[in-house]
């Protein structure tokens, strides 16, 4: 199938131009570009890239070069290239406003928000009519904490595009930011239309609000990372209650976990046959389909207990005072919520204090990277799955983490968990406090701005030291 160039929520390149001189120069940047252009339609990004960057060598002057590069170089996560790459082209088209667009994203996606929000501000001025670039501005709206004023723009343009389910999504998360969760579940519902999630077709009923599941087995579907299942799993038990026979799927990491669940009568993993069921429901339309609103929302201490124990018991070294369980990075998609380990060493400067490090994957190699590893235990080779890890964590006294699936799994064992979060939160946190309707032991520390690591860390570290003062 035929790729189609990108809508300018995501960035597009422009189309080829004619040349401005006949110079041989000029006329083979202009054939370059054209094959970047073709490249980018067939998916081969670094091709066009490629492509792209040989134009703008050839022909300086040529803004679209320019311009397409930045397109293609942020495809390809090389933000800051694109946006020299769109700055040159700036320079030659200085109001052209979908560059200004194309930069205001990539400095979104930079978390350089105010400059973001004047280029965004510049196109939107030059061409109000352009729904995109109004879309654009009203995200970064959001992601400045202005979420009012946000949700204000993304009901304006879904009222004009009832169909933009990407739009819809937006206004919902927007609502979710505001508490408003009878209008933000509703619209979350609105993720299956997305292009980059693919809705289920089942058999049996699909579990409707106001459907009876009384005397019925209901099938709740696994879906989304591991966090979402975590915090979700909170209604698990309320579906139960209300059902003949409640089957769980799940991600094969949780299921050992999930199994341990009050009223759970049967786990199915991701991917495998599913049993016979009346009606079937996705885990995260739970809090819709139960008529969950903020005033109402199940928040209890803990809902989740780790079905065993340590194999071998962590202990407690002579002289110290706290076990300490520590992850400082998770996925970068759709948004880096990761910290720089370097960051976190001064909590590390009171002996009292034994950390465990809980990282997973790839980033746990950070801590040889920054000498860390003589300062932490890794307990990550003890670690196979959820059910490992919620037996660690037991025998934390606290959890520090960023926003990650770990740092659900510990609130929802009832474990102090201090939560390091970036400036822009997801709407489970919401924008300010530092406490968690959804988690009663969370303590919240956040960037004052988005480009602040130590602010929170010092906060933190004082806060370290309260603790410790507070025991014998």
């Amino acid at each position: 199938m035929k790729r189609r160039a990108p809508h300018s929520h995501t960035n597009r390149p422009a189309r080829t131009a004619r040349p401005a001189q006949a110079t041989r120069a000029h006329d083979e940047a202009t054939r370059a570009l054209a094959e970047g252009g073709h490249a980018w339609s067939a998916g081969k990004i670094e091709t066009a890239a490629t492509a792209f960057a040989h134009a703008a060598l050839l022909a300086p002057d040529m803004a679209q070069a320019h311009s397409n590069l930045g397109v293609a170089l942020r495809k390809m996560g090389r933000v800051e290239a694109a946006l020299a790459s769109y700055r040159r082209a700036l320079a030659l088209t200085p109001d052209d406003p979908a560059l200004h667009s194309n930069l205001g994203n990539a400095l979104r996606a930079l978390g350089r928000l105010a400059e973001a929000e004047e280029h965004l501000s510049r196109a939107v001025a030059a061409r109000p009519e352009d729904q995109s670039f109004a879309y654009n501005l009203a995200l970064v709206i959001r992601d400045r904490r202005r979420q009012s004023e946000a949700r204000q723009r993304l009901a304006a343009l879904c009222q004009a595009n009832p169909a933009n389910a990407e739009m819809i999504w937006d206004l919902a998360l927007t609502d979710l930011y505001l508490k408003d969760y009878v209008r933000g579940f509703a619209g979350y519902e609105a993720r299956w239309r997305l292009p980059r999630l693919q809705a289920r077709d089942l058999p049996g009923e699909r579990w409707q609000p106001g459907a009876a599941t009384a005397g019925k087995r209901v099938l709740i579907t696994a879906e989304q990372g591991f966090g979402d299942a975590l915090q979700f799993a909170r209604f698990l038990p309320l579906v139960a209650r209300q059902s003949a026979e409640l089957v769980v799927e799940c991600q094969p990491e949780l299921m050992e976990l999930f199994a341990a669940i009050p009223g759970v009568a049967r786990m199915v993993e991701k991917n495998a046959p599913l049993p016979a069921h009346d009606m079937w429901a996705p885990m995260m339309s739970l809090a819709w389909l139960l008529g969950v609103t903020w005033e109402t929302l199940p928040a209890p201490r803990s809902y989740l207990t780790a079905p065993r124990k340590l194999a071998s018991p962590l202990g407690r070294p002579p002289g110290t005072r706290l076990n300490v369980g520590l992850v400082w990075a998770g996925k970068t998609t759709p948004r880096d919520r990761s910290w720089p380990l370097e960051e976190l060493l001064p909590l590390m400067e009171d002996p009292r204090v034994t950390w465990w490090s809980l990282q997973m994957g790839e980033r746990a190699a950070d801590l040889g990277t920054v000498g860390a590893d003589r300062l932490v235990r890794n307990l990550a080779p003890r670690l196979r799955n959820f059910a490992d890890t919620a037996a660690a964590m037991t025998e934390l006294d606290m959890v520090v983490t960023i926003d990650s699936g770990p740092a659900h799994l510990a609130a929802a064992l009832g474990r102090p968990t201090w939560i390091l979060l970036r400036y822009v939160s997801d709407w489970r946190w919401l924008d300010e406090g530092d406490t968690c309707a959804w988690y009663p032991s969370v303590r919240l520390f956040r960037q004052p701005t988005p480009d602040d690591f130590t602010t929170p860390v010092t906060t933190m570290k004082a806060a370290l030291d309260k603790v410790l003062a507070g025991i014998p």
